[in-house]
């Protein structure tokens, strides 16, 4: 579209398309080429979803931004989320208000038909779902099971506005910039109790000895790096650790529970929150921070006052046995 309309005698309105981009974003998301003798007006609208073309680059300029803009498959992306809530919303509706209309119809809480189809629309976009959307779009999902992609570790960008435990963050803090998560409760963040909230410091996954080691031995790294680098990924290595695989915009990480500060709850403010761990990835970082801190220490028990006591038994046994004989 272009951004000013031209209606003669040289009356036009300069900034028609810029107010038109602004009833589609309140209306439905769609990809959006402004062809325009004006491109200095929308220059800084640019990014991947709108795009500017000038009237003197020609048609052809035109048609390969549009080729460019399909190409990008968030088109054919959103037709076919639009069709699976369709989809869902219309059987959920038929095959399950219509039937049970009556007992529906009878509940005093209003709000009951809303949250059923609010948690069916949810539940439908978890695994089943996301496949069926894959395959919508031509692609082939990946096998079910208890291996997942990186993706799934995070909500990103967050949903929740409260900063939630397992949130991603990027700043400095005293003087070190990088990425930190959010360990505090998320019940204290929520009832104003924190008024300091903890953070974990995330070092680069290629800061770590073992991607270090392995990398310096590609292609064709030992068995015994292999696999050390491998523990350090599935989190088969000290409970100090635990490995955030890089999705998006956000690198592999380390999260090092031996490197905490204790800030004032409103520095979050003053850093980026970049994304929220999921369920059951935010438990599971909860769960290694606390069995980290609260395990137990005792002394090693000495195995060889045990194994001289058993030895002495045999032979006393063994002595007993010959002697009746």
């Amino acid at each position: 579209m272009d951004v000013r309309l031209d209606y003669g005698e040289g009356h036009t309105e300069e900034r028609i398309g810029i107010e038109t981009l602004q009833s589609i974003k309140e209306r439905c998301f769609i990809p959006v080429i402004f062809y325009t003798a004006v491109p200095h007006l929308v220059r800084d609208l640019e990014n991947q979803v709108i795009r500017v073309v000038e009237k003197t680059q020609g048609l052809e300029c035109l048609l390969e931004v549009i080729r460019e803009t399909l190409n990008t498959r968030l088109p054919s992306i959103n037709r076919a989320l639009v069709r699976h809530l369709k989809k869902v919303q219309r059987e959920y509706m038929w095959d399950f208000v219509s039937v049970h209309w009556e007992e529906l119809a009878d509940r005093s809480d209003p709000t009951t038909l809303a949250y059923l189809l609010a948690r069916r629309l949810a539940l439908s976009l978890s695994e089943s779902g996301v496949c069926e959307l894959i395959q919508d779009l031509g692609g082939s999902p990946e096998k079910t099971g208890e291996k997942v992609h990186p993706v799934k570790y995070y909500i990103m960008p967050p949903v929740v506005n409260k900063p939630l435990a397992g949130d991603l963050y990027r700043g400095s803090v005293d003087g070190q910039d990088g990425y930190w998560v959010l360990l505090t409760p998320t019940c204290d963040i929520w009832q104003d109790k924190a008024e300091r909230i903890l953070l974990a410091f995330c070092r680069p996954l290629e800061d770590s000895k073992e991607y270090r080691k392995w990398l310096d031995r590609l292609p064709d790294p030992s068995k015994d790096v292999d696999n050390e680098f491998r523990k350090l990924l599935a989190d088969g290595q000290s409970e100090r650790y635990m490995f955030l695989p890089g999705a998006i915009k956000l690198p592999h990480l380390i999260v090092d529970f031996q490197q905490l500060v204790s800030v004032p709850y409103e520095q979050l403010t003053q850093m980026e929150r970049v994304a929220s761990l999921d369920s059951p990835f935010a438990g599971k970082l909860l769960t290694r921070f606390v069995r980290y801190y609260g395990r137990q220490g005792a002394p090693d028990l000495d195995v060889d006052v045990i194994t001289e006591l058993l030895r002495n038994q045999l032979c006393c046994t063994e002595a007993a046995t010959a002697k009746e004989e």
